[in-house]
């Protein structure tokens, strides 16, 4: 008996060991790897909003006079009015004449029909087309001041003609200008 007590005590030990402690520990140990995990997202997590709180404050910190800037750049819905506005100020700037300031829609609707089967744009094309009158050497100085404009525009088009009936010591040519220009959705 003396013998027989130690070795049941051992046995039971043993079983103990594989029926309830062996898979505890391995399940102890899943969980902690779980927890490793976890405290590896939250540590993400307040990494990403700290830099989100970074940037917040960086765009609080954008002046008005920026946001108008950026907004000229690409505005959030095109004013055709607007614009002819601005094309109008800058040629007459420099002694040009605009006529015939078009936008064409359904140009612009199909473009946009062609790109949005590809993929999603975030912004929208309007097409634009403008005569211009006058000389030479004014245009190019109007095509300066629509380039260093803040407003993103391309150019596409450009036909130059001369005007008929006019004498040959006139030097007014008419332009022909086909633009894009763009806005938010």
């Amino acid at each position: 008996m003396k013998f027989a007590l130690p070795l049941i005590t051992i046995g039971i030990c043993i079983g103990t060991y594989f029926i309830y402690i062996s898979p505890t520990v391995s399940e102890v140990k899943g969980l902690s790897l779980k927890k490793a995990n976890y405290d590896e997202v939250l540590l993400k997590s307040k990494e990403l909003k700290d830099k989100r709180d970074a940037v917040l404050i960086d765009y609080n910190n954008i002046s008005n006079a920026d946001i108008d800037k950026l907004n000229k750049i690409i505005p959030e819905i095109f004013n055709s009015v607007l614009f002819a506005n601005d094309v109008n100020a800058m040629a007459s700037g420099n002694n040009l004449v605009v006529k015939d300031f078009k936008i064409d829609p359904q140009r612009t609707e199909d473009r946009d029909l062609m790109i949005n089967q590809q993929k999603s744009n975030p912004y929208k094309t309007t097409i634009i087309t403008f005569r211009l009158v006058g000389q030479y050497g004014q245009f190019v100085k109007f095509l300066t001041a629509l380039e260093s404009n803040l407003r993103l525009i391309d150019v596409v088009n450009l036909s130059i003609k001369t005007i008929g009936g006019q004498k040959s010591t006139d030097n007014s040519l008419e332009y022909l200008l086909e633009m894009n220009t763009y806005s938010l959705r």
